[in-house]
């Protein structure tokens, strides 16, 4: 066999391998959620989650589109199939065994909010069923949080904005969200949002990019895993960090911040 042939054979090798999860078999989820997944009118997806989740394809050697679904399909498709990439999820001891976590995206704090003016006391989840109704976004983490928690008294909206609307207009006792979430759908209408105080908080919780488990191959978990180390340690993944956060400064008032590859929701 001579030399050029071989390096042909090589080449095709490569090639191959490197295209190797473009096709049906490999599918990347995600529901769009301002501000880190925005979808714009011609489909296409942009934010700080979805070029961290490229820079790690990137790494991997990967080339996929990156589809969206509301997230009750996102999660059933990662909880059935094979080969399902999906962000961005927040992990909790229940989803934990669900999934492969490849990485983690961003940090946040799950919390309860209130009007002051409605003199809410609350000081554990115990106590929850004293406020008729909870608002919470209708499929989300939080939403199955209290669920778990056998709360009966939850008002699921289809958006957080709906969600934050029936506490503004006082159809609901408090919502059950985030900080990061209240300053960013608050930023409108600081003057409605000017009696919210956060009375209870639950946790602090991660959100991931996590691969399924059902029939995926091993290997390919470390192959994402060990590419998005690599991608992190890299200048590239800091200047794109750093080009979101200097535009999220001005776009958004969420207070965040970067450390040990992670976008933490909150001041430093």
């Amino acid at each position: 066999m001579g030399l050029r042939t071989t390096l042909l054979i090589a080449l095709l090798t490569f090639v191959c391998h490197l295209h190797a999860h473009q096709s049906s078999d490999f599918w990347i989820l995600t529901n769009p959620e301002a501000p880190f997944v925005v979808q714009d009118d011609k489909g296409k997806m942009h934010g700080y989650a979805v070029d961290l989740v490229h820079g790690v394809l990137a790494e991997a050697g990967i080339e996929q589109d990156i589809l969206a679904a509301p997230w009750e399909r996102v999660e059933k498709e990662a909880r059935t199939k094979a080969n399902v990439l999906v962000f961005a999820l927040a992990k909790t001891p229940e989803r934990d065994p669900n999934y492969h976590w490849i990485t983690p995206i961003t940090a946040n704090v799950f919390s309860l909010f209130a009007k002051k003016s409605s003199n809410v006391k609350i000081s554990s989840m115990s106590q929850l069923y004293r406020l008729k109704p909870i608002s919470v976004l209708r499929d989300d983490v939080r939403h199955n949080i209290l669920l778990q928690q056998n709360i009966a008294n939850i008002s699921a909206a289809a958006s957080w904005q709906d969600a934050l609307d029936l506490v503004l207009n006082d159809d609901a006792k408090a919502i059950f969200f985030s900080d990061a979430g209240i300053e960013f759908f608050c930023k409108k209408q600081i003057n409605r949002c000017a009696d919210l105080e956060r009375v209870f908080i639950y946790q602090k919780t991660y959100s991931y990019l996590v691969l399924s488990k059902p029939g995926t191959d091993e290997s390919l978990v470390e192959k994402l895993q060990i590419a998005a180390e690599k991608y992190k340690a890299s200048a590239e993944f800091n200047n794109m960090a750093n080009f979101w956060l200097a535009r999220y400064a001005k776009e958004v008032t969420i207070p965040m911040h970067l450390e040990d590859g992670t976008l933490n929701l909150w001041k430093k």
